[in-house]
């Protein structure tokens, strides 16, 4: 037999919790000294604790948690509900970490103003390129980048099928949709041969100016930091954009070769 406070210790919870649950009939000691009151518990009222401590955990109240634990297949509901939660809880520390990446970056934008930027910008001319391409369009702007991602995996697989050579590095580009609130979000790739079928046959046309710079980080969460630069760059050169923005991939953690590195990224704003 194990003591109230033995058993608690095991269990992980208060003894005040234990005599609350006794009062309620959730978890009844196996023994209560007539004499003395002090009450005693056996190694097999464990489970029936540890489902205890689960389910309220789980946020049931009391009641529905007695009703769980004296269910025939309480176990078996207990357990898929404890892998819902874990699910639901995987999920949202994915959203909070994406959350806390989108913080550090507004962050190190409104740092950058007041340190001295490190970022190269370099005027160049950009070739004419013909693409493989797959757009979307989407209306709020958040969605612009998550949006990348699920089209170059469309269009990876696409080209892989049709046996189609990639002659370069992928890359997005970001132009207006019909409307000023829309945007329309290309993912592109230069091919050598023909176009395959299922996708879009693109080009994008050269040009004689432009500003660019690149962006390495294991995350893309420092890549705006990279593209308000070079805007402002071009606003103190009296420059104005005239031209297809691109975002050119020149490493991704993706790469079959890549064995842990993380992104290099040429941003390539167009100017006149």
């Amino acid at each position: 037999m194990l003591s109230i406070g033995e058993f608690a210790r095991l269990v992980g919870v208060s003894v005040r919790m234990l005599r609350h649950y006794d009062r309620l009939g959730l978890l009844v000691p196996a023994h209560v000294d007539p004499s003395s009151g002090y009450r005693s518990y056996a190694a097999d009222q464990l489970d029936r604790a540890n489902r205890l401590v689960a389910l309220k955990d789980l946020g049931f109240s009391l009641e529905e948690v007695g009703r769980l634990l004296d269910a025939p297949d309480g176990s078996v509901e207990i357990a898929e509900l404890l892998r819902q939660r874990r699910r639901d809880l995987r999920e949202q520390i994915a959203v909070d970490e994406q959350r806390l990446a989108q913080v550090e970056a507004s962050l190190r934008l409104i740092e950058r103003k007041s340190t001295m930027s490190t970022i190269t910008i370099t005027e160049t001319e950009l070739p004419a390129v013909s693409v493989a391409q797959l757009s979307t369009t989407v209306t709020e702007m958040s969605e612009a980048g998550p949006s990348v991602g699920p089209l170059f995996q469309q269009l990876t697989a696409a080209l892989a099928d049709a046996g189609a050579a990639q002659a370069g590095p992928g890359l997005a580009t970001y132009t207006g949709g019909e409307d000023d609130e829309s945007l329309v979000v290309t993912a592109a790739a230069p091919v050598a041969g023909p176009v395959p079928e299922g996708v879009e046959e693109g080009e994008l046309p050269s040009a004689p100016r432009a500003l660019t710079a690149r962006y390495a980080g294991d995350d893309l969460a420092g890549l705006p930091e990279i593209w308000q630069a070079i805007t402002e760059e071009a606003a103190r050169r009296s420059l104005t954009p005239a031209g297809t923005n691109r975002e050119v991939y020149l490493a991704t953690p993706f790469d079959p070769d890549a064995e842990g590195a993380g992104w290099l990224i040429e941003v390539q704003i167009p100017v006149a």
